[in-house]
């Protein structure tokens, strides 16, 4: 009978003690940062807004998931993430470079990465990737695809050159300041139509990367049943109609061929 008492008075201790634990160690807030990348998340009136925005909120939401929203440059978001617990990032290409540095959420949107040029420069001839070093390109400083152009031997201000947003880059292009830039479709219809230039006055040079696609990227340390709550919920909201209503929201045209 004694026995069977501390038994009982010690699984009742445990269960107390456990119990306090939780009490004392809820669900942590996360720290969700993005960078200024129209059409998928930047600010907008004081207000952060964009496809991934919407998404990546409608799935914490979905998940009541306590978090916070902060714009950081896209380098100082990628070190941030690495460096401290139950922070994450979107919307990042999954790229080798990056792989086994975080945990991955996604995908938000699949990924295909071309040159541009404007029609009206029939003397660009792209059929190899050696070909792009006879001519001037920009990329975004800290992307991945100035890290696709590293891992293929090209060089900073000799083989491409850096800006610090997408925009400048498109005006370089129309003012012929550079020769080739990056983008996929979404993104680059969205720069056009905002900006004002006609869509028709580019074309499509060299298909650069079709790897991997945007995700949402964690700390290593956050924990895998965070990872697959939010997971799930993203699953949920994408199966719905959400991500094509909210890409007609921004481009005002039909999403069809931007899934």
């Amino acid at each position: 009978m004694i026995l069977r008492m501390i038994l009982l008075l010690s699984l009742l201790s445990n269960i107390n003690a456990n119990a306090n634990a939780n009490a004392q160690d809820p669900e942590p807030e996360l720290t969700i940062l993005l960078n200024d990348w129209p059409p998928y998340n930047f600010n907008k009136g004081g207000k952060l807004v964009g496809i991934s925005t919407e998404l990546v909120e409608a799935a914490l939401q979905k998940a009541n998931i306590k978090y916070k929203l902060l714009v950081y440059p896209f380098k100082r978001a990628l070190y941030t993430v690495q460096e401290t617990p139950n922070t994450l990032l979107f919307t990042v290409a999954r790229i080798p470079e990056l792989e086994n540095m975080y945990k991955w959420i996604g995908p938000l949107h699949t990924r295909e990465v071309y040159l541009y040029k404007l029609n009206s420069r029939s003397d660009i001839q792209i059929n190899k990737i050696a070909d792009i070093k006879q001519y001037k390109t920009s990329v975004l400083m800290g992307g991945s695809v100035e890290q696709f152009l590293k891992r293929n031997h090209f060089q900073e201000n000799i083989d491409y050159y850096v800006t610090v947003n997408s925009e400048q880059i498109l005006k370089a292009l129309f003012k012929k300041r550079t020769d080739l830039i990056p983008g996929d479709p979404l993104d680059l219809a969205y720069q056009m139509k905002t900006l004002g230039y006609d869509q028709s006055a580019i074309e499509k040079a060299y298909l650069l990367s079709n790897e991997g696609g945007y995700y949402m990227i964690a700390n290593k340390k956050t924990s895998d049943e965070m990872i697959t709550k939010i997971q799930k919920s993203l699953d949920e909201v994408l199966a719905s109609d959400k991500k094509d209503k909210t890409i007609e929201k921004y481009l005002q045209i039909k999403s069809g061929s931007f899934n």
